[in-house]
């Protein structure tokens, strides 16, 4: 079922970057966001504004194993005077493990810059 899902979103996807012209990397980084989303813990459940994946990187070369530097704000902050809030995941994505959150890092407060950069609307 999970592989049916990737693969409609994937599809979705291609049919979005040629009709609206979504660059790439933003569509890889919410494929993949949509794939880690739902191994996340539901106390993270708030944090679904602007999802970044700022990096991946082969775990021995391999292509079919990953380490990904994922992060996103809460949504919570986009209402009122309240601040965002924004989480860290580091996980791994491999064929024998599947995906293991390895690490969580909530920084609370960020900077309205901060913010603006994660959801790029400043450079």
């Amino acid at each position: 079922m999970k592989k049916l899902v990737i693969l409609v979103m994937v599809f979705i996807g291609l049919f979005l970057v040629g009709w609206y012209g979504a660059p790439k990397n933003e569509l890889l980084e919410e494929t993949l966001y949509s794939r880690y989303y739902s191994y996340l813990d539901k106390t993270y459940s708030d944090f679904i504004l602007c999802p970044k994946i700022d990096k991946i990187e082969r775990i021995e070369g391999d292509t079919r194993r990953h380490k990904v530097y994922a992060s996103v704000l809460n949504y919570n902050g986009h209402h009122g005077d309240v601040p965002y809030d924004k989480i860290n995941i580091t996980l791994t994505d491999t064929p024998e493990n599947d995906v293991k959150i390895n690490k969580v890092i909530i920084q609370k407060g960020i900077s309205e810059k901060e913010s603006l950069i994660q959801c790029r609307q400043e450079n």
